[in-house]
């Protein structure tokens, strides 16, 4: 049996999170073999972590689920894992409180981090999947600091560092009380074997690489560009939507609608500009991990700094306009076949069909009851 330890798994965001977590969820029974544990499952998790990013508002309440889960860690003899990405949202003031309840354990924090190239067109999808209105050129523009500090109070710029603000997040983690060691993963390059992400993530937790079974892991479904423009689109009309229901319902529209259509649609490209900000991201951060001291599982390799650009001086273009029609005429669909609308009467023109297709959304999911 190993040593009784807490491994908090605190991100980023886009850094195979949602990989990670399905392995633990998906291999419960392995797992437990080799005395790890994954408390509560993610769903669990989630709402705690959520919960506690509340604070210091109603105290009581916000504290309940993540001081149940850390009880039952208490109670028990084994390793336990949380991994849920938003942990690394957590303030100055949140953090201690969310290290506070699990007093007298071994607590080590894991953060996994991820080359920049890829996490930019990867935000820009999760942005327009929560309510995000900028095309992707807009959005690189918004994201990327201006000397002028303009562009700081957009939305895109706000979510964007809050999530990859690697310097914040290790700062507050590494200067908690309570906290042993903050272990950094980095995300293996495209086209690694599968499994070498989790292998790393074993090493970084302390755990000796329990078997597990890859089969009934799920990765993240991707969209296309095209439907993502398209999904920029319609949030203009959705602005109103509680968060909540929003998400309910586009969520599965995503899966069952757009991801099909993935194969059949480019993917955004990097300009100079952009390309550029991503090589000084990457250096930024393979400094701030040589100077900090904190142990690396992976490589610095996997956040790269090119010399050569030349090859991202194409200027951005906008996705082919049959492509982004043809994901509007998929949710128009799907939306119309819902609340009974003839087919017939689907409109021609792009603006046209996106409007009434978020009409005909609100219809299906309730959202204006």
């Amino acid at each position: 049996m190993m040593d009784r330890r807490v491994v908090l798994h605190i991100g980023t965001m886009k850094t195979g999170t949602s990989f990670i977590q399905s392995v633990l969820g998906s291999n419960k029974a392995d797992l437990a073999e080799a005395g790890v544990v994954f408390p509560g499952g993610f769903g669990v998790q989630a709402r705690a972590v959520r919960d506690m990013l509340k604070l210091p508002r109603q105290p009581r309440r916000n504290r309940r689920r993540w001081g149940q889960l850390a009880e039952q860690v208490h109670a028990g003899d084994a390793t336990a894992i949380f991994s849920m990405e938003f942990l690394s949202f957590a303030g100055e003031e949140q953090v201690p409180r969310l290290v506070e309840p699990f007093a007298g354990l071994d607590v080590r924090v894991v953060l996994t981090v991820r080359d920049q190239f890829r996490v930019l067109p990867a935000q820009w999808q999760t942005y327009t999947r929560n309510f995000g209105t900028d095309g992707w050129e807009d959005y690189l523009r918004h994201v990327q600091p201006s000397r002028m500090g303009s562009g700081r109070n957009t939305r895109a710029f706000r979510t964007f560092h809050r999530a990859q603000d690697i310097e914040t997040i290790l700062s507050r983690w590494s200067s908690v009380p309570g906290v042993s060691s903050v272990e950094v993963v980095t995300v293996p390059p495209s086209g690694a074997p599968r499994e070498e992400l989790w292998h790393r993530f074993c090493a970084a937790a302390g755990i000796s690489g329990p078997d597990v079974s890859l089969d009934e892991v799920r990765d993240n479904e991707s969209l296309g560009y095209a439907s993502c423009d398209y999904l920029r689109r319609a949030n203009v009309h959705l602005q109103d939507v509680a968060p909540r229901r929003y998400r309910k319902g586009m969520r599965p529209l995503a899966s069952r609608v757009l991801v099909p259509l993935r194969a059949e649609e480019t993917r955004p490209q990097l300009d100079q500009k952009a390309a550029t900000y991503a090589r000084t991201r990457n250096a930024e951060i393979r400094d701030l991990l040589t100077r900090g001291g904190h142990r690396l599982h992976g490589s610095l390799d996997d956040l790269p700094v090119p010399g050569d650009l030349t090859g991202y001086s194409t200027p951005i273009t906008t996705p082919p306009h049959e492509q982004v029609l043809r994901a509007a005429r998929a949710v128009w669909d799907d939306a119309a076949s819902t609340v009974g609308v003839a087919e017939g009467s689907r409109p021609e023109g792009l603006d046209d069909l996106v409007a009434d297709g978020t009409r005909l959304l609100r219809q299906a999911n309730a959202w204006d009851g």
